[in-house]
């Protein structure tokens, strides 16, 4: 687990390179927990230990090799879906939903496709819901329907009231959240970190496009968050992606066989 004021330090530096306003952050989080605290939602903390802890736990990322990734494992591995907890980060949960596959937990700041988050809910997924400060709007819109969906729902932040688990984007958070829970495995797919953003990281793209400005930024911090998590917390990262930061191991879907062999 990586200690809460290290990843404090950390966020602010990634909110000075990107120039966030941090009260906003917290005003944000402050927010999410009064939504929270009105419906009388107890966050659920056990579910989430019971779904991560010891646990081999695969992480979908909207990456552009997704849908490819998903289709393989799906056709070739269909065990994976029954062995491994399923953790989609945001717009991820399309690739998985479109295929009758509902994640374990989705993870969220709630700029990916709602109706496919709202489909996992309704499901039984655990939602795992990140206020920051330029959500706040999506929050105020979005959470009524959520908690109409289900109340398994927790809200993290980078700031207090609410957990922080760590992680910056979607995916490297849904990393940090199974690490801090003592997954035994981590393995990402559709993680690419790359120059290129996949058509399912926000529901308007029809195809990849070229990652520009902020959104190559996030990438990178993302990259170099997973590869400080993963050589300095020392868990086992995996990645079937041809990109694996720093720390982490490049593995093909054929090794999960024997990743499955080793769980309970």
């Amino acid at each position: 687990m990586v200690p809460l004021n290290l990843w404090l330090d950390r966020y602010l530096e990634i909110a000075r390179v990107m120039n966030y306003d941090v009260a906003r952050d917290r005003a944000a989080a402050e927010n999410l927990a009064e939504i929270l605290k009105a419906r009388s939602i107890e966050p659920p903390l056990d579910d989430l230990k019971r779904l991560l802890f010891r646990r081999a736990v695969m992480v979908f990322g909207a990456g552009p090799t997704l849908d490819r990734h998903v289709e393989r494992l799906r056709r070739t591995f269909p065990e994976t879906f029954r062995r491994f907890t399923l953790t989609s980060a945001d717009g991820a949960t399309g690739a998985l939903i479109e295929r009758g596959i509902t994640p374990h937990i989705v993870v969220t700041d709630l700029d990916g496709d709602l109706d496919s988050i709202l489909s996992a809910a309704r499901g039984g997924s655990l939602v795992v819901v990140h206020a920051h400060g330029d959500n706040v709007e999506k929050i105020a819109s979005y959470m009524g329907r959520i908690l109409s969906a289900t109340r398994r729902v927790l809200g993290t932040t980078p700031m207090p009231p609410l957990q922080n688990f760590g992680g910056f984007t979607d995916g490297d958070r849904a990393v940090f959240m199974a690490s801090s829970h003592g997954a035994s495995q981590i393995i990402m797919v559709g993680m690419d970190f790359g120059e290129v953003v996949g058509r399912r990281s926000k529901p308007w793209l029809r195809r990849d496009v070229a990652a520009k400005g902020d959104k190559l930024k996030k990438l990178k911090i993302a990259h170099d968050l997973v590869s400080w998590l993963a050589v300095n917390f020392n868990p086992r990262i995996y990645t079937v992606s041809s990109r694996a930061p720093p720390g982490t191991t490049r593995i093909r879907i054929e090794d999960l066989e024997e990743i499955v062999r080793c769980q309970p």
